[in-house]
């Protein structure tokens, strides 16, 4: 398979290029980022990352004002 100019600069600048293998539709990207995205959808490798995520996020300043929601509403 060969790839026009325009298709191997989007891959080099980290965007992905959509092909046809035959009759299939596909996405192309470069391997560093085929990579991380792969790691986001494996939910039991990425969870831990997540709750922490969403830990720091509840735990941040202001936040216990969410529980008040209804009392501090104008």
């Amino acid at each position: 398979m060969e790839l026009s100019a325009a298709q191997m600069q989007a891959v080099e600048n980290g965007e992905a290029v959509s092909i046809t293998v035959g009759l299939t539709q596909c996405v192309l990207l470069r391997e560093d980022l085929y990579e991380r995205v792969k790691a986001l959808l494996d939910l039991e490798a990425a969870y831990p990352l997540l709750d922490e995520a969403f830990r720091e996020g509840w735990e941040a300043p202001g936040m216990a004002d969410y529980d008040r929601y209804d009392e501090l509403k104008p």
